[in-house]
């Protein structure tokens, strides 16, 4: 079991109401997700189906469902296990998405699918392997932030500002479920199923994470590597994502890394011994192609962020927008540990 001390410290670092912003207070109000079609999301895979194989891809248009629920149909319908289905990365329940689906067929021709409302198919051709998680370049959003209450020139500069300067990359509140409940699925008795222990995995490396980076804009010194920093490979600042191997990190870096992670000695050593692997993340994430204009009673972002950066982690640095849908305890816009 966890100590109560290392789980509220986790807490604190999953409250999004607690953490703090890089940019200065929230520069409107809004509502989110007012209907689906206010949150579309256009999956962007990082290498292109051969066209030949035993594995059927799918370029799926769905609304209203959340990404495994879409899987075990496409299964079902193929005849297939729900393990012969591969997809990149769970995406938003309360939105429209397009994303890319596998279905291992060999021998097979491509079968008719009988899909449910709110799933459609745009596109299908062959591949020689699974789709793995993990397997997305970029996705594209178009996000509608209705009931707008703010100055839009003071907005439209934050947008500029975020354009220019970045925002910090925290995971957001869909990595760790309702009232951060993921944060315990390990810290019972009992050997979890896979699912659960990946989730659960994800919620500890990410809410250390999210505390480390905090404290980095406390200091001022999230956008910029410190003496001994490990960069990312576009060069810019990182933290850890906890696991087994060697923090090669020195100096004024490995000074920060310490103070903060001898906090959560237990925490710690439980995701050494799930074995999960050390990385690193990029402190910061930078939003390309964003762009910010006025639409009826509100405002229309567009922007595309990298493989595992959250939408409304750069969102709350421009504005507190309430969500109009409940977020699912375990959707995400990534699946599984990292």
């Amino acid at each position: 079991m966890l100590p109560d001390a290392e789980i509220e410290r986790l807490r604190y670092a999953a409250d999004f109401a607690l953490l703090p912003r890089a940019h200065g207070l929230p520069l409107a109000t809004g509502i989110i997700r007012h209907t689906p079609a206010d949150f579309e999301v256009v999956e962007q895979l990082n290498f292109d189906p051969s066209g030949e194989g035993e594995h059927l891809y799918l370029r799926v248009r769905k609304t209203g469902q959340n990404t495994r629920w879409v899987a075990k149909r496409l299964a079902d319908s193929a005849g297939v296990a729900y393990g012969a289905v591969g997809y990149a990365g769970l995406k938003d329940r309360h939105a429209v998405t397009e994303q890319w689906f596998s279905l291992h067929l060999p021998g097979r021709p491509d079968p008719e699918l009988e899909l449910p409302e709110g799933v459609e198919i745009l596109d299908a051709v062959r591949h020689t392997a699974k789709l793995r998680t993990g397997q997305v370049a970029a996705n594209h959003f178009r996000i509608v932030v209705r009931e707008l209450v703010a100055d839009l020139g003071a907005l439209q500069r934050g947008v500029a500002t975020l354009a220019e300067h970045g925002a910090p990359n925290y995971f957001g509140a869909q990595r760790f479920g309702r009232n951060a409940r993921n944060l315990e699925l390990l810290n019972g008795p009992g050997r979890p199923n896979r699912e659960v222990r990946g989730f659960g995995l994800s919620a500890l490396r990410g809410a250390l994470f999210n505390g480390y980076l905090a404290m980095r804009i406390v200091q001022h010194s999230w956008d910029a590597t410190v003496a001994g920093e490990i960069p990312s490979r576009q060069g810019s600042a990182t933290g850890l994502m906890w696991g087994t191997g060697e923090n090669r990190a020195s100096e004024r870096a490995l000074e920060l890394e310490q103070a903060w992670f001898d906090l959560f000695p237990e925490t710690t050593a439980l995701l050494e011994r799930q074995r999960v692997r050390m990385m690193r993340r990029p402190l910061g994430l930078n939003p390309e192609q964003l762009a910010c204009e006025p639409c009826d009673g509100g405002v229309e972002l567009r922007f595309q962020l990298p493989r595992g950066a959250f939408a409304t982690v750069l969102l709350r640095e421009l504005g507190e927008f309430r969500d109009a849908r409940a977020v699912p305890p375990t959707e995400d816009e990534n699946a599984g540990p990292d």
